[in-house]
């Protein structure tokens, strides 16, 4: 399914399902793999994260679940040295993490075992990958891609197993990671079971305007750029309560939605950056409910300057 608007030259191809070899010897080279998943029933949020910083000579991640305000409910995370450049296809980590592509640029495994959280769930796309032109944000990647799809599998945490049946999105970046002064960026996605979605990137102004830049919306089977909009969102003190975006595609569609903040995560995620992060439920008045989450990317002095409180670190 081609995404309408995109630009012609940007192509995600199989190869990127593997890893990409620095193109310079920047220490801040990184290369991600994300792939976030829900349990709505119980307003818990799952992510499975691996980093590599191959000129740095480090690699880690995290697989973790958290709910209602900031409350992890499982931890399992990990920095080692780092081990080489093998398959990112089938990859498999000492500490049991296994990340095993089944079908290029479509569908994951993602597996992991620990004391205090197991996961086994498949993610298949319900959309082509979706790459992000790099001067959207900049200085941040080389090269990134959002794709959503449906997640389904278990997940463990402490002594009780969960069924997943959710949808989401999974994230892949590469590239020199070099935060800009003042930075202030966000995103809103929100995928549902049955096939429609959207990603809206955000990038507000000092006057607190949130403006939409890019993104996709996906309906009807068909998948189109965003092409403007804006995000409104309510806060409760200094965290979203609700959120709403209104948006156009680049097929002229009208994306209209509301969402309700779930949990919420807020760390000091090092490099004078804070993140603010919420599950949310979508509505889009008309369909089923999608969910998704709503980021915010601070720059820690601007955030204080707000005279908001420190974030503790992740």
């Amino acid at each position: 399914m081609a995404i309408v608007g995109n630009d012609p030259d940007l192509v995600v191809s199989a190869a990127d399902d593997d890893f990409h070899l620095p193109t310079s010897d920047d220490p801040t080279w990184i290369e991600t793999v994300w792939f976030p998943f829900w349990l709505p029933e119980i307003d818990t949020s799952v992510y499975a994260r691996v980093w590599f910083r191959p000129n740095d000579r480090q690699q880690g991640g995290a697989v973790n679940a958290w709910a209602g305000a900031g409350r992890m409910v499982a931890y399992d995370g990990w920095t080692e040295p780092f081990t080489g450049f093998g398959d990112l296809r089938d990859l498999r980590l000492a500490n049991g993490f296994h990340l095993e592509c089944l079908e290029p640029l479509t569908a994951y495994r993602i597996r992991h075992r620990s004391e205090k959280i197991d996961v086994d769930v498949t993610f298949r796309a319900l959309m082509e990958p979706n790459p992000v032109p790099p001067h959207e944000s900049p200085g941040m990647f080389a090269g990134h891609v959002e794709q959503p799809g449906r997640v389904t599998g278990q997940v463990r945490i402490g002594h009780t197993t969960h069924d997943i049946d959710c949808g989401s999105v999974r994230d892949r970046s590469w590239g020199p990671r070099t935060m800009r002064p003042g930075i202030r960026i966000g995103n809103a996605h929100g995928t549902s079971t049955d096939g429609w979605a959207f990603f809206a990137y955000v990038n507000p102004d000092a006057a607190g305007h949130e403006q939409i830049t890019s993104g996709y919306w996906q309906h009807d089977g068909r998948a189109a750029r965003l092409v403007r909009g804006e995000r409104t969102t309510v806060r409760d003190g200094d965290f979203a309560h609700t959120v709403e975006i209104d948006a156009h595609d680049a097929l002229g569609r009208h994306l209209h939605v509301r969402g309700r903040c779930a949990n919420r995560q807020a760390v000091d995620a090092g490099s004078d950056l804070y993140a603010v992060l919420h599950l949310v439920e979508w509505d889009r008045g008309d369909a089923t409910s999608a969910w998704g989450e709503n980021h915010d990317i601070w720059s820690k002095p601007d955030w204080l300057a707000t005279g908001r409180a420190p974030l503790p670190a992740r």
